[in-house]
């Protein structure tokens, strides 16, 4: 039988490249490499083992990477993502998942952030003084109103209060409540490719727009940002400022393209209705008229034809 510390240790090997791998990628790494003979409980045991000591970390459910270093750590900032989660196995936890790898994690990796979300810690601490603590320590929170969840609003509130960086996300055509319309809110799709690029464009655009300075690095009047953050503060509202122009030219596209259509619609109802015959000949005449010769033969040959008339043939 394999040792435990023998399956760590392939674990940690795998995933020493940064990639994030699920649980049937290990299993299929440690049978590539010919150690297939270990029972369920002992990689469980394994698995558990590596996280309690902190070396890997569950990224979503069945997905690992590995821990940052202590140093790592240092350098980066934190992110703290609250979502509606569910159930596991759950759809809405299949779009939390789907969130959080596809959008969040790479545009927080890219802008130096760890992301992580309460569902992944293994703290000691009760859930609740573990979001808590999070809201409040947090650089930057990532809040997903998708369903208007009351846990979520709460704790958009407890964020505000601290005066630190949140973004709002949400579904695409989901109706924001009348007290946070005005709060800027990004829109995302996960069906549909072309957006999921364009809300992590905006996101990373974002979350490059606040300022993150300490709050003894702040100036004691009013408590106001120093002089030399200005600018990511002006970047915030200049993006919002883009975000109501786009939806104004989406608006505008949209209600121009209603009023064509109008248009199209209601020229064709009043069109009145031809007879064979004269959609024939309305597709004839042009040619007719661009070539006389060949219209003075056709009538001509007309006259020798036979015509109806009291329903006999007569000739002319």
């Amino acid at each position: 039988m394999i040792k435990s510390a023998d399956i760590q240790e392939c674990v940690l090997e795998l995933l020493s490249d940064g990639n994030p791998y699920s649980v049937q990628d290990i299993k299929t790494h440690l049978a590539e490499i010919g150690m297939d003979e270990y029972s369920e409980g002992q990689f469980a045991g394994s698995m558990n083992t590596l996280q309690r000591n902190g070396k890997i970390i569950k990224t979503e459910r069945g997905i690992y990477s590995l821990s940052q270093t202590d140093e790592e750590k240092k350098n980066m900032r934190t992110c703290f993502v609250v979502s509606p989660i569910g159930n596991e196995k759950s759809e809405i936890r299949k779009k939390a998942d789907q969130l959080f790898k596809h959008i969040i994690v790479p545009v927080c990796k890219s802008c130096g952030f760890v992301a992580e979300r309460v569902d992944q810690m293994n703290d000691a601490d009760s859930i609740t003084q573990k979001i808590l603590d999070r809201l409040e320590s947090a650089d930057l929170v990532i809040a997903d109103i998708t369903g208007h969840n009351p846990n979520i609003f709460y704790e958009m509130g407890f964020r505000k209060r601290t005066n630190k960086p949140i973004i709002h996300l949400r579904k695409q055509g989901e109706n924001l409540p009348f007290d946070i319309a005005a709060i800027r809110t990004l829109d995302y799709d996960l069906t549909d490719l072309d957006n999921v690029d364009l809300i992590k464009d905006k996101l990373e655009k974002t979350v490059k727009s606040f300022s993150y300075l300490p709050q003894d690095e702040m100036t004691e009047d009013f408590k106001t940002p120093a002089p030399d953050s200005d600018t990511p503060s002006m970047l915030s509202i200049l993006y919002q400022i883009l975000d109501t122009i786009s939806d104004i030219q989406d608006d505008i596209k949209s209600n121009n393209i209603n009023m064509l259509e109008t248009v199209i619609k209601t020229l064709q109802d009043r069109q009145p209705q031809m007879s064979t015959q004269d959609a024939i000949m309305a597709q004839l005449l042009p040619s007719m008229l661009e070539k006389p010769k060949m219209f003075e033969q056709l009538m001509k040959l007309s006259d020798k034809l036979p015509t109806q008339q009291g329903g006999k043939n007569i000739r002319k």
